[in-house]
Protein backbone atom coordinates (compact mmCIF):
# COMPACT_ATOMS: atom_id res chain seq x y z
CA UNK A 1 0.00 0.00 0.00
CA UNK A 2 0.87 3.33 -0.95
CA UNK A 3 0.98 6.33 1.25
CA UNK A 4 -0.27 9.40 -0.57
CA UNK A 5 0.94 12.69 -0.01
CA UNK A 6 -2.16 15.20 -0.87
CA UNK A 7 0.19 18.37 0.71
CA UNK A 8 2.11 17.83 -2.21
CA UNK A 9 -0.82 17.03 -4.79
CA UNK A 10 -3.17 20.14 -3.43
CA UNK A 11 0.28 22.71 -4.24
CA UNK A 12 0.37 20.87 -7.48
CA UNK A 13 -3.02 21.01 -8.40
CA UNK A 14 -3.13 25.03 -7.27
CA UNK A 15 0.39 25.42 -9.13
CA UNK A 16 -1.28 24.71 -12.19
CA UNK A 17 -4.77 26.06 -12.14
CA UNK A 18 -2.76 29.45 -11.44
CA UNK A 19 -0.87 28.85 -14.66
CA UNK A 20 -4.30 27.86 -16.69
CA UNK A 21 -5.79 31.32 -15.05
CA UNK A 22 -8.67 29.07 -14.56
CA UNK A 23 -10.19 32.06 -12.72
CA UNK A 24 -11.03 33.30 -15.97
CA UNK A 25 -13.18 30.01 -17.35
CA UNK A 26 -15.61 31.43 -13.96
CA UNK A 27 -18.28 29.05 -12.71
CA UNK A 28 -17.51 25.70 -14.19
CA UNK A 29 -18.64 21.90 -13.19
CA UNK A 30 -16.98 19.14 -11.08
CA UNK A 31 -16.15 17.17 -14.52
CA UNK A 32 -14.46 20.14 -15.67
CA UNK A 33 -12.04 20.62 -12.06
CA UNK A 34 -11.97 16.86 -12.14
CA UNK A 35 -10.28 16.44 -15.65
CA UNK A 36 -7.49 19.45 -15.04
CA UNK A 37 -6.84 17.69 -11.56
CA UNK A 38 -6.00 14.31 -13.63
CA UNK A 39 -4.02 16.08 -16.23
CA UNK A 40 -1.68 17.78 -13.36
CA UNK A 41 -1.44 14.86 -10.73
CA UNK A 42 -1.42 11.87 -13.02
CA UNK A 43 -3.47 9.90 -10.37
CA UNK A 44 -6.86 8.63 -11.92
CA UNK A 45 -8.18 6.91 -8.48
CA UNK A 46 -11.46 8.52 -7.76
CA UNK A 47 -10.85 8.64 -4.32
CA UNK A 48 -7.59 10.59 -4.61
CA UNK A 49 -9.03 13.52 -7.19
CA UNK A 50 -11.99 13.74 -4.61
CA UNK A 51 -10.21 14.08 -1.70
CA UNK A 52 -7.95 17.02 -3.63
CA UNK A 53 -10.90 18.58 -4.51
CA UNK A 54 -12.44 18.94 -1.01
CA UNK A 55 -9.60 19.64 0.42
CA UNK A 56 -9.05 22.89 -2.31
CA UNK A 57 -12.72 23.78 -1.33
CA UNK A 58 -11.66 24.10 2.02
CA UNK A 59 -9.09 25.32 1.97
CA UNK A 60 -11.01 28.46 0.03
CA UNK A 61 -9.16 27.95 -3.60
CA UNK A 62 -12.20 26.69 -5.27
CA UNK A 63 -15.91 29.02 -4.41
CA UNK A 64 -19.37 26.80 -5.04
CA UNK A 65 -22.92 27.98 -6.05
CA UNK A 66 -25.77 26.32 -6.47
CA UNK A 67 -27.41 25.81 -9.29
CA UNK A 68 -31.17 26.13 -10.63
CA UNK A 69 -31.19 22.18 -11.80
CA UNK A 70 -30.03 21.15 -7.95
CA UNK A 71 -26.17 20.95 -9.03
CA UNK A 72 -23.51 23.55 -7.71
CA UNK A 73 -20.82 25.07 -10.14
CA UNK A 74 -17.39 25.90 -9.04
CA UNK A 75 -14.69 28.61 -9.44
CA UNK A 76 -11.31 28.99 -8.90
CA UNK A 77 -10.25 31.64 -6.86
CA UNK A 78 -7.26 33.34 -8.03
CA UNK A 79 -4.48 32.76 -4.96
CA UNK A 80 -2.63 35.91 -5.75
CA UNK A 81 -5.04 37.95 -5.96
CA UNK A 82 -4.69 40.70 -3.91
CA UNK A 83 -7.90 41.52 -1.15
CA UNK A 84 -9.35 44.77 -1.71
CA UNK A 85 -11.53 45.68 1.75
CA UNK A 86 -14.20 48.32 1.05
CA UNK A 87 -13.98 51.21 3.83
CA UNK A 88 -16.79 53.82 3.62
CA UNK A 89 -15.31 57.31 3.89
CA UNK A 90 -17.30 60.24 4.72
CA UNK A 91 -16.61 63.88 4.39
CA UNK A 92 -17.95 66.91 6.36
CA UNK A 93 -17.67 70.38 4.98
CA UNK A 94 -18.04 72.96 7.47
Amino acid sequence: MVKTNFNNLNKLTVDYLTRKEAWKYGFIKYSVIKKMIVFATKHNRIYIIRKIFVNLIENGYIEKKKNVARSYMYKFINPNATKVVPKQITITFD
